[in-house]
């Protein structure tokens, strides 16, 4: 382990590696794991003899076991069809992230945080989620053998519900926006000893891997994503600036935030220049729908330091880039992984020519179907040559 300290980025405050902590005590900022990098060059010189996934990168996680269900080494693919449809005048690639164990990059900060969780010698962890961290961490808490709660706001969608349920996750629908779902998780976590879970440092250290991959896997200058607590994003630039300060990468992408116009506070004090204003919003993406986002502020150094920018797009276009998703790329995608995509729709003409693009499509499509059954029309042998 090659940890120094956690740190505030809000005041600067620093505190001790063995205190069990997730916001500052100080001024409630977000806080951060700081390694010492000079030890850590000794040690990750034989990354290509290791399989290619999110333990390859064990060195940089702040645990001394991990625990893994083979989660990344998600897929790189070149688009198929868009490129040449759209005549995008660049190279067009998904990060498909839908390949993750439970269905979305989830996975991989699920891995570090139950890990980390182990390590405080937890027993019982708390989660507020809108539904795909929900059935993550109750995914890993069953092979950690952690009791599970997880707090979903009131618009979590019911697949997503049964999936945490189904790893045995107990879950309880609050009475507000994933806003409140997370206040009462910090309130479980202070009164009830319960470990808590969700978008704080130990699960961006996790989600780090999307960035090391990248790093790894393509010479990237745009690197779209999601936006929700904006701990993906942030989590990716951290990735970057690590291989960069170790040698392993001379180019670093710009990073461009993307976030539903129904709820999009990251998007608006990017373009105001301002502080992030929390909001009460809504938008078919319910898994990027954080209103007050936990780490909106890294989010939005991350896209200023990679000289990026950020975009909201409505619904009618997260819709639209899924669709195209499915039929032309053969890839399901929920709203919330669409986003990315549908962001890169509205803003092509700012990409450079020539530009090599990833977007990240997050989550699996199938977490949001739902059965359109009167759409469809029974037949029998008689109706083939109508149909023909």
């Amino acid at each position: 382990m090659h940890e120094k300290f956690i740190l505030c980025s809000g005041c600067g405050k620093k505190y001790p590696l063995t205190k069990k902590i997730f916001r500052c005590e100080k001024c409630g900022g977000s806080l951060e794991i700081i390694f010492d990098y000079s030890k850590l060059k000794k040690v990750v010189s034989n990354l290509d003899s290791r399989d290619f996934n999110h333990a390859r990168y064990t060195e940089f996680y702040p645990v001394k076991n991990i625990i893994s269900l083979k989660e990344g080494g998600t897929p790189l693919l070149r688009s198929k069809n868009i490129e040449k449809t759209l005549s995008l005048g660049f190279e067009l690639y998904f990060k498909y992230e839908a390949e993750n164990p439970t269905g979305s990059f989830k996975d991989r900060g699920s891995s570090v945080e139950i890990s980390k969780a182990l390590e405080f010698k937890a027993e019982k962890v708390v989660c507020p989620s809108t539904g795909n961290m929900g059935a993550s961490v109750a995914a890993y808490s069953g092979i950690a053998n952690l009791e599970c709660v997880v707090f979903v706001p009131k618009d979590t969608i019911a697949t997503k519900i049964q999936q945490i349920m189904d790893y045995g996750g107990k879950v309880f629908r609050v009475k507000g926006n994933y806003g409140y779902a997370a206040e009462l998780a910090m309130k479980a976590f202070k009164e009830h000893n319960a470990y808590l879970l969700g978008d704080y440092l130990y699960r961006r250290e996790g989600t780090k891997s999307v960035g090391f991959e990248l790093a790894e896997e393509i010479d990237a200058d745009y690197v779209f994503c999601p936006v929700g607590n904006g701990t993906l994003i942030s989590a990716v630039w951290k990735a970057y600036k690590e291989f960069k300060a170790l040698g392993l990468v001379k180019k670093t992408p710009r990073l461009v935030g993307v976030q539903a116009s129904g709820c999009s506070p990251v998007v608006k004090a990017w373009e105001t220049g301002e502080e992030i204003k929390p909001v009460n919003g809504k938008t078919v993406a319910v898994a990027i729908e954080c209103g007050n986002p936990l780490d909106g502020k890294r989010a939005l150094i991350s896209i200023k330091e990679s000289n990026g920018f950020a975009v909201s797009v409505n619904d009618k276009e997260i819709i639209k880039a899924m669709q195209l998703l499915d039929r032309k790329e053969a890839l399901l995608s929920e709203p919330a992984g669409a986003a990315s995509f549908a962001g890169l729709l509205k803003t092509k003409d700012q990409v450079e020519k020539g530009s090599k693009v990833v977007c990240l499509i997050t989550g699996h499509g199938l977490k949001t179907l739902k059965a359109q059954q009167q759409k469809i029309k029974n037949i029998s042998s008689k109706d083939l040559k109508a149909i023909f």
